[in-house]
């Protein structure tokens, strides 16, 4: 290579680095701006009035815990400041109607992180229930995809006044616009969508029991549509939550993992998961050596494609290495084939999986070396998607970690028939198992 190549090699990297550096200065900036500090939403005109209202007003916020009180204030007013606010009767909006609209999305979203209500800005204020001309009905409350939360004030009042008729149409609304963001968020929100998924496979089964037998938990009204039924099973949450829990206590659980709340419990900003510190996702070497595998599946000759395709790209760049490199050398060629060595011991790593199911535990480890990877117990996993790639099984494994929930990617290279027989005593187990985009039944396989 020639010292003019190097040069121009030279400029370029450093240009991208410079590049680089822009993007992620102005990134930062672009997230600093989007959040109001606490020390200059302390000296804003409304913030001494806010608090006063939230605290007379809003019970959710008189029973947080002090070191939490701040942290919703500020919240409730970045919400306040970001929206904007209409009304077809009122001349201006009252700070009391803006901070308790604001308080009712924070209620619904405190015990998530950083989480915005996305393109829902917009906040239409009416004094009584009005007629919407799209169904020629009269409405207390609508969301719209357009960014537009509409609510009727009177019947917000009335939802707040009584606080536990499991009626509040502030939180109703609020739910049907985080379920849209949710929805709409094309990933960025990953957690959350996989645990949604998991929530509406789990009230399917409940409205089909509602429309059976009108004498349930919830109120009919929930049994409309998945919609509905999230943000009625919203409204009950915060305002019957120990009821809820004792009635229908898996589906609390997995509204708690939703909102990372626990209402009944008096936990704000996480929840009470009875799976921590029982069941262990650690598995040794010896305890596999003394339990008997349900099922091993080791990936099929599939696994060789990934290798043979490097390799075809790999080797194609040999004749353009000998003219960017005049004199090839047996040096060039030794690091040429580490290089290649390396990068089939990464694909290995990454794609030759194993996975087997003992009594109580799932495993993943490398073919061959047996160097096990994952473990994860069979109670701490939420759900599992099988996604077929014509040549291998994409499996997302969602599961606990402590309190936490995490996601685990794995490229199993295992026939249709053996993945079948995998998620057949996975169901056994209890387990949610979404094929293919579709969530599977025990009768189904």
């Amino acid at each position: 290579m020639s010292k003019e190549h190097i040069y121009i090699i030279g400029i370029f990297l450093f240009g991208m680095l410079i590049a680089l550096i822009a993007i992620a200065r102005a990134y930062i900036q672009f997230i600093q701006s989007k959040h109001l500090k606490l020390s200059i939403a302390k000296h804003l005109p409304e913030w001494k009035k806010m608090n006063s209202i939230l605290s007379e007003e809003f019970n959710y916020y008189k029973n947080l815990p002090e070191n939490l009180k701040t942290e919703f204030s500020l919240r409730t007013i970045q919400f306040m400041r970001t929206c904007k606010w209409l009304s077809p009767v009122q001349s201006e909006i009252t700070l009391r109607q803006k901070t308790l609209v604001s308080a009712s999305a924070i209620q619904l979203t405190f015990g998530l992180q950083n989480f915005g209500f996305g393109r829902f800005k917009t906040i239409l204020l009416y004094d009584d229930a009005y007629y919407n001309k799209s169904t020629k009905q009269y409405h207390r409350g609508e969301v719209n995809h357009a960014g537009l939360i509409v609510l009727s004030w009177k019947y917000f009042e009335q939802g707040y006044a009584i606080d536990n008729d499991k009626i509040n149409l502030g939180l109703h609304e609020m739910a049907h616009a985080l379920d849209l963001v949710v929805q709409l968020s094309q990933g960025r929100h990953y957690n959350m969508q996989r645990i949604r998924e998991k929530f509406q496979h789990s009230a399917l089964e409940e409205m089909l029991a509602m429309r059976q037998n009108s004498n349930r938990f919830f109120r009919s009204y929930g049994a409309s549509n998945q919609h509905e039924f999230f943000s009625v099973a919203v409204e009950h949450f915060f305002e019957a939550s120990c009821e809820f829990s004792q009635k229908l206590p898996e589906l609390y659980l997995e509204m708690c993992q939703l909102l990372n709340q626990d209402p009944c419990n008096k936990l704000y900003k996480s929840y009470k998961n009875p799976h921590n510190n029982q069941y262990n996702n650690n598995f040794t070497t010896r305890q596999l050596d003394f339990s008997k595998p349900q099922i091993v599946l080791n990936p099929n000759n599939h696994i060789a494609i990934p290798f043979i395709l490097f390799s075809v790209i790999y080797f194609t760049t040999l004749p353009i290495l000998k003219i960017l490199f005049h004199s090839w050398s047996i040096v060039h060629l030794s690091i040429w084939i580490f290089i290649y060595l390396i990068y089939l011991a990464l694909i290995y790593n990454k794609k030759a999986k194993a996975i087997c199911i003992t009594t109580k535990h799932l495993l993943s480890w490398n073919f061959l070396l047996r160097n096990r990877r994952f473990t994860v117990h069979l109670n701490n996993i939420v759900n599992i998607e099988f996604t077929y790639m014509l040549t291998y099984y994409k499996t997302n494994i969602s599961y606990f970690e402590q309190e936490s929930i995490k996601q685990k990617q794995l490229s199993l290279y295992i026939s249709p028939t053996s993945i079948k027989k995998l998620e057949r005593l996975l169901l056994q187990q209890g387990l949610k198992i979404k094929h293919n985009n579709k969530w599977l039944k025990k009768e189904s396989l």
